[in-house]
């Protein structure tokens, strides 16, 4: 039984569980939910050491464990199919929990996913769960986006507040640690995604530094791919608009 916070947010027709990258929240799906809830019935969750999940236990953190915990949620929450929208280590999740149980995933949209770029900036996940005042936390996090200003002091003050809410450094560790463990495996599961027959789209923003466009891994992966060019590593933030539309345009597509 996995004891992640698992929340419903709405809407009607296919199950469609949002997963959020390394360091943030369910929250950060806030500019992407009530569209995606016109096509599909939406669910969000926090990952271990992340928003209401801290006291969640990650096993070695890895990608692999991880998406044991959200196949846990999943069985919770009655949810036997689903589409899966997965962002950054989001997305490698959604990838592992895909190639382990094809037949429960619809789809797969995946934005700046790890396992489909040049390479994860291993500086950035060293650095974050240190980050300890507001000028380390704004040149850090100035790194994720392409444009500067959407790191403000909210942002920053959000960030350095859930860093300093006990077990989340810990735990944001061992994740960092167990994404890099299993880096190089990644990208080989990735290239097998394709074999299982499940729609996926890529949504990449070209203007990434935190883990850039592979051109190559994204031809093997054989889907659909957008690159934005003016955003960075959150087009869904940045772009939300733009990634929205390629969103629901996919899911309707997909039908069930």
């Amino acid at each position: 039984m996995s004891d992640i916070t698992f929340k419903t947010l709405g809407g009607e027709g296919p199950d469609l569980v949002l997963i959020h990258g390394f360091g943030s929240d369910r929250l950060s799906w806030a500019g992407n939910s009530p569209a995606l809830m016109e096509v599909a019935r939406v669910h969000s969750l926090d990952l271990p050491g992340h928003g209401d999940s801290l006291a969640a236990e990650a096993g070695d953190g890895s990608p692999l464990a991880l998406a044991e915990l959200v196949a846990d949620a999943l069985d919770a929450n009655g949810i036997k199919q689903a589409h899966l929208l997965g962002h950054s280590l989001g997305g490698s999740i959604a990838i592992v929990l895909a190639l382990a149980e094809p037949a429960r995933v619809l789809s797969l949209s995946l934005l700046a996913p790890a396992g489909l770029g040049r390479g994860i900036d291993r500086e950035f996940l060293a650095a974050f769960p240190e980050l300890a005042s507001k000028e380390s936390a704004e040149a850090l996090l100035q790194r994720l986006v392409s444009k500067p200003l959407l790191i403000n002091r909210f942002t920053i003050a959000r960030v350095l507040e859930q860093l300093d809410r006990p077990g989340a450094r810990e735990a944001l560790r061992a994740i960092a640690e167990g994404v890099l463990a299993q880096e190089a495996q990644l990208g080989d599961w990735a290239s097998k995604i394709a074999a299982t027959g499940i729609p996926r789209l890529v949504i990449f923003g070209g203007a990434d530094q935190i883990n850039p466009p592979d051109a190559n891994a994204l031809v093997g992966f054989a889907g659909r791919t957008l690159v934005i060019p003016e955003a960075g590593h959150l087009p869904h933030v940045e772009a939300a608009r733009q990634v929205n539309e390629a969103l629901t345009d996919f899911i309707k597509g997909v039908g069930v």
